[in-house]
């Protein structure tokens, strides 16, 4: 390992060496008890909605916090912590106090801090770009085989004084930085496929022994050194744009997953992505929708309404790789007579399918997502059967800013019955 004996532990990332401690992350050894405490962020082995969820939120929490209590004796004694970055994980327990609703939340960092968590995006690659070359740790990742799985987009300027980062996921984000705090080193590393044990070993002595000084006294700040302050107002005003920068970052990657949550439109079939796109897009042309409801006094639950134009709708939508079929199409019709019976008023009902969902978007225009059965019930029950892809084509339109008639669309579909040709108003295609 190195020339002085190194007492390392890992939990939950293999060594071949066979010095090192390899531990759970809820051992009862104490990790200041080390050198080197090599933590592999520990995916959560349960899955929430058990009875005794709330035993293991108590576990899992008093684990983290005595972990984290661990980590600064560990740090104040010039101790280092390396991190193999991993996908984040949640455990969250929702519970009824009184008369309010609480949740409860523990994440696979909290045993160093929890907003790290929400730092990091999970993603899988091996592609590094490396920007300090003189950092030890870059030629340990050299020598090894990386496998990452998670990226850090973003770190809590308040958190361990900042971390320098010294790899990157090409643009999306950094896999790997080091931060000294206290006596101590913080190393955050992607993962590995196959790591060269050697000589990250041999870099671990040199951070816990070579690199390890005294904590400069407080008076040692008020001694001038000759061009330190332009340094330091200059670093101060480079971390102010470094700031700025990632602030105009996450904008514009929000923004980037507001205007691609359209292409949903085209590929997604599952409730919780489809029903909310669709509803998104009805609006852009002024339907006025509201979100899924159970129908008062029934059992029978509709993915929205619109409120606005010559009359109201009820929106059910379907997705599937599959045609939109009969046994898609019927509890929908059963759901519209059920609403006017309660509401003493008829709604028209309105049918956004994603049918045929893993064909090109171009070869699926028309009616051919929806079976010929669809159609004629459509017909005689007078629902407007609208294709989701021609959705997407109508707003693709509003984004470049072409002029639409949206009441000629809306009164089309609320008038129409059986399929709804949307491309008229649609002008030029995204195809």
């Amino acid at each position: 390992m190195s020339n002085k004996p190194l007492r390392v532990v890992s939990i939950n990332f293999w060594f071949a060496d066979r010095n090192v401690v390899q531990a759970d992350l809820d051992s009862d050894r104490a990790l200041f008890d080390f050198d080197i405490v090599v933590i592999r962020p520990p995916q959560f082995p349960v899955s929430p909605g058990r009875p005794n969820d709330d035993a293991i939120y108590r576990h899992l929490n008093s684990v983290m916090e005595a972990k984290k209590r661990e980590l600064d004796s560990l740090f104040c004694q010039g101790g280092v912590l390396v991190v193999f970055l991993d996908a984040p994980d949640y455990f969250e327990v929702t519970k009824q106090i009184r008369r309010s609703w609480v949740t409860n939340s523990v994440n696979n960092y909290d045993f160093l801090d929890a907003t790290i968590a929400a730092c990091l995006v999970k993603g899988k690659g091996n592609q590094v770009n490396y920007s300090a070359s003189a950092e030890p740790f870059v030629a340990v990742l050299k020598k090894s085989v990386v496998e990452w799985t998670a990226y850090l987009t973003r770190w809590p300027s308040h958190l361990f004084g900042g971390m320098k980062f010294f790899a990157q996921a090409g643009a999306a984000g950094s896999v790997a930085g080091r931060a000294s705090y206290k006596e101590g080193h913080i190393i955050l590393l992607p993962n590995i496929q196959r790591l060269d044990e050697e000589s990250f070993f041999n870099v671990c002595a040199e951070y816990r022994f070579k690199k390890q000084g005294t904590t400069p006294p407080d008076w040692a700040r008020n001694v001038l050194v000759p061009g330190l302050p332009a340094i330091e107002s200059a670093i101060t005003d480079l971390d102010k744009q470094l700031a700025d920068l990632q602030d105009s970052r996450q904008l514009r990657e929000r923004e980037l997953e507001d205007k691609s949550a359209y292409r949903k439109l085209l590929y997604e079939k599952g409730k919780a992505q489809l029903e909310p796109i669709v509803l998104r897009g009805l609006d852009d042309l002024d339907f006025g929708t509201s979100p899924g409801e159970l129908i008062e006094g029934t059992i029978h639950e509709i993915d929205g309404r619109t409120s606005k134009g010559s009359s109201p709708g009820i929106i059910e939508v379907k997705g599937s790789k599959n045609q939109i079929v009969q046994s898609e199409f019927s509890p929908f019709v059963t759901k519209i007579l059920a609403d006017s019976d309660i509401k003493k008023a008829f709604s028209k009902g309105i049918l956004v399918g994603n049918g045929l969902c893993e064909t090109e978007p171009i070869q699926r225009l028309g009616d051919s997502v929806f079976s010929q059965h669809v159609i004629e019930g459509a017909k005689r029950h007078s629902v407007a059967l609208v294709n989701s892809v021609e959705l997407f084509w109508l707003c693709c339109a509003l984004l470049r800013g072409d002029t639409v008639d949206r009441a000629a669309v809306r009164e089309a579909i609320l008038a129409g019955s059986g399929y709804v040709d949307l491309r008229p108003y649609a002008g030029k295609s995204p195809f």
